[in-house]
């Protein structure tokens, strides 16, 4: 079954959302929205934002976000080219420099 409904991500003036993201949880769902600040903040699926946690790395903005499909853990893609994980039980944040291979 889809489902959809309209919910409205308040932020902080001239931010925008650029790429989101669902949880594959069910039992405690979230979204994750990455913004032109650049940030990533989180929500329930209630609309309200989670307080006291966002991931933020300089300069870089977001190319990209996955959540891993059984566990509660989410992969980001900056656009320097760095990976982070973030997991949601011990909300650990971890930084995987990627070096791409151009031929």
């Amino acid at each position: 079954m889809t489902m959809f409904f309209d919910n409205l991500v308040t932020m902080d003036s001239n931010e925008e959302c650029l790429i989101s993201a669902w949880s594959n949880s069910e039992v405690n769902v979230m979204l994750a929205v990455a913004t032109s600040a650049p940030r990533i903040i989180f929500m329930s699926d209630e609309g309200t934002k989670i307080p006291n946690f966002e991931i933020t790395r300089g300069t870089n903005t977001v190319a990209q976000m996955k959540w891993h499909p059984v566990i509660h853990a989410l992969a980001i893609g900056w656009s320097d080219g760095c990976l982070t994980l973030w997991q949601e039980d011990d909300r650990l944040v971890r930084d995987e420099k990627v070096s791409l291979l151009v031929k």
